[in-house]
């Protein structure tokens, strides 16, 4: 069993430890000195990230995204960032535990939300989307993670490929789709047109005006 070493930073970044207990990774996830550091839990293998600034850079390009597209099309939406989803299980290595990339509430989960200040997965809808951006850590163990949350979506972005997939929850595994559930008007292709297009600006001042325009003019979906 791992055990928890309170009031100092994790420093075996990038590793996986194994036979965690849940009440382990709660300690170590709640405490201050690690908020710096996130953490995928699955059933006693904890794995622990520190982000560089590539994977932000990026999980943040993708948060505009989503955000122009919704205030185009005027979807109800609430982004949540990192927050921490948690799902506890029924033995003392059973649960999982994840912060997205990028997570949002769109649409009529919206209102299942509002007023709150804590997620509670025993009681409030898991998040309408996810992202997650592949670096030095490979989804994998992610996918299993949101899965047990029940996720409906998940965009996952290879920095490496510069490749980018859209899938949703299919009963018991996640099926590759060509088009956005929450934003059907996007495509992974239009997504990676709107990225492609950041890298020629100087910042992102000039593109969010380019963005917005882009938004209000995609394509009806099919």
């Amino acid at each position: 069993m791992a055990t928890a070493t309170t009031s100092r930073p994790i420093v075996y970044t990038g590793a996986t430890l194994h036979n965690v207990e849940w009440s382990t990774y709660c300690k170590l996830r709640d405490e201050e000195a690690n908020n710096h550091v996130r953490m995928i839990y699955l059933d006693g293998e904890l794995t622990i990230v520190s982000p560089l600034i590539v994977h932000d850079f990026n999980s943040r390009l993708f948060m505009m995204v989503v955000m122009a597209v919704a205030r185009a099309y005027r979807i109800r939406f609430m982004a949540i960032g990192t927050t921490t989803l948690k799902k506890e299980g029924r033995g003392p290595i059973q649960g999982v535990g994840k912060e997205p990339d990028e997570g949002f509430f769109l649409g009529e989960d919206v209102a299942r939300m509002r007023g709150k200040t804590e997620l509670d997965l025993r009681i409030d809808p898991p998040p309408t989307l996810a992202i997650e951006i592949d670096n030095t850590v490979n989804s994998n163990a992610a996918m299993a993670t949101y899965a047990r949350i029940g996720v409906p979506e998940v965009w996952r972005f290879d920095v490496n490929e510069q490749s980018l997939a859209f899938f949703r929850w299919n009963v018991d595994h996640y099926d590759e789709i060509e088009r956005s559930l929450s934003l059907p008007r996007l495509t992974p292709r239009l997504v990676m047109q709107a990225l492609e297009e950041r890298v020629g600006q100087l910042d992102d001042i000039d593109w969010l005006d380019w963005l917005d325009a882009w938004a209000r003019n995609l394509p009806e979906p099919n």
